[in-house]
């Protein structure tokens, strides 16, 4: 197994490069890119770390077990990045996924993080027992940008095709047809592994595995034009 030193510097700059090629021409600057939520700077990613209120937090999505490697097609992403220009609304969040054997010791460690920052602690019920959707940030304005910590309790089965991983997740103007052409142009027929469709609505989510590094997975999620954050932000999440 590689040290996991090397692991965790090579997670951070991957991470931190799909991040900056995301956010170049969106009001980012410095070698440093800041999640923003509340007027405070709350998550940094610098290359080497992802620093949540100021801890790394980054050794929660090392892989212990799997080593599964899928490189990046950086031409590809990079492409994508460009036609989809105009298109592009706003980076959504960005998340971690992984799983614990306890939930409300996992939520504890995230909420002695933020302790003093005017953060809080929101949850969206995820409609599994098993699996818990929280998002840290500051909801009274609803444009602001959210950390998200997807958690499963799990003993047995600590890694799988989904976690741990790293998430990118931007919000688009293209509706559902639209943003599939795009994503199989660049990422391939089987890139979509998950929609998230609201009945009698439509779909308002899409996700795929853009790369993995170590068995620690990247994903992207794109929302569609009918996603609707100020909603998501203001109805669904609740405060925990």
């Amino acid at each position: 197994m590689n040290d996991p030193k090397f692991d965790l510097a090579k997670i951070a700059l991957f991470v931190y490069n799909l991040v900056r090629d995301i956010s170049a021409d969106h009001n980012q600057q410095g070698e440093t890119f800041k999640l923003v939520s509340g007027g405070n700077a709350f998550l940094e990613l610098d290359g080497k770390s992802i620093k949540l209120c100021g801890s790394d937090v980054i050794h929660k999505i090392v892989a212990k077990r799997s080593k599964f490697s899928k490189p990046l097609v950086e031409e590809s992403w990079r492409n994508f990045i460009k036609e989809l220009g105009s298109s592009f609304v706003s980076l959504n969040h960005l998340g971690i996924n992984y799983a614990c054997e306890n939930f409300e010791q996992e939520i504890s460690y995230y909420k002695q993080l933020i302790s003093g920052s005017g953060l809080s602690i929101y949850e969206e019920l995820s409609g599994e027992q098993n699996v818990r959707w929280l998002f840290i940030g500051d909801t009274s304005n609803w444009q602001n940008q959210l950390f998200e910590v997807v958690l499963t309790e799990d003993q047995i089965n600590l890694e799988n095709d989904w976690r741990p991983h790293f998430q990118i997740d931007i919000d688009t103007n293209l509706d559902e047809s639209s943003l599939d052409k795009l994503l199989t142009k660049y990422f391939g027929p089987d890139f979509t592994q998950w929609k998230m469709t609201i009945p009698d609505y439509g779909t308002v989510l899409s996700m795929g595995m853009l790369a993995s590094i170590e068995g620690t997975k990247i994903y992207l999620g794109t929302g569609t034009s009918l996603r609707n954050t100020k909603y998501h932000r203001e109805q669904e999440l609740k405060r925990i």
